[in-house]
């Protein structure tokens, strides 16, 4: 009697796939490691548009000094310098805390580059940040950037 062997049309390959898990997961790790949490920009801030900063360097340079000013119902706006919130005040008031804590940041800190970023949440009004402005230019801050509309 003769037997007949069948041979399959196609040959099941199978490909492994643990060298590349593995690779994945040690890009995960280094990534984890070498990442650069920003802890200064932690606030929710709706910025109109796409963020822009007044000089296209600045993301190479060290991150500056961050000032966020925010909406607050009760008050008008809050202010954070860093990851300090600072008293809500307005007027002359908010002009005099602003330059304190910018001055107090750049003795502390000493960065070679006395930038200072702005970043206004869109529900903020310029009539209350012109004091924020006056405390920055009062200040021994050099530089300021600004986030503003991508247009």
């Amino acid at each position: 009697m003769r037997t007949l062997k069948y041979k399959p049309l196609f040959e099941a390959e199978t490909f492994d796939m643990t060298p590349i898990i593995d690779v994945v997961f040690l890009l995960i790790i280094f990534f984890m490691l070498v990442a650069q949490f920003i802890v200064a920009e932690q606030y929710k801030v709706s910025v109109p548009g796409e963020i822009k900063t007044a000089q296209a360097k600045d993301a190479e340079k060290k991150h500056p000094l961050t000032i966020t000013v925010m909406p607050d119902q009760e008050r008008g706006v809050i202010c954070a310098v860093g990851v300090e919130k600072l008293a809500s005040v307005e007027g002359k008031d908010m002009k005099a805390l602003i330059t304190s804590a910018i001055n107090d940041y750049l003795t502390e800190h000493k960065p070679a580059d006395k930038t200072v970023r702005l970043r206004c949440d869109r529900a903020v009004s310029f009539g209350q940040v012109k004091y924020i402005l006056f405390g920055i230019s009062q200040s021994r801050a050099e530089n300021l950037d600004w986030a503003v509309l991508s247009e």
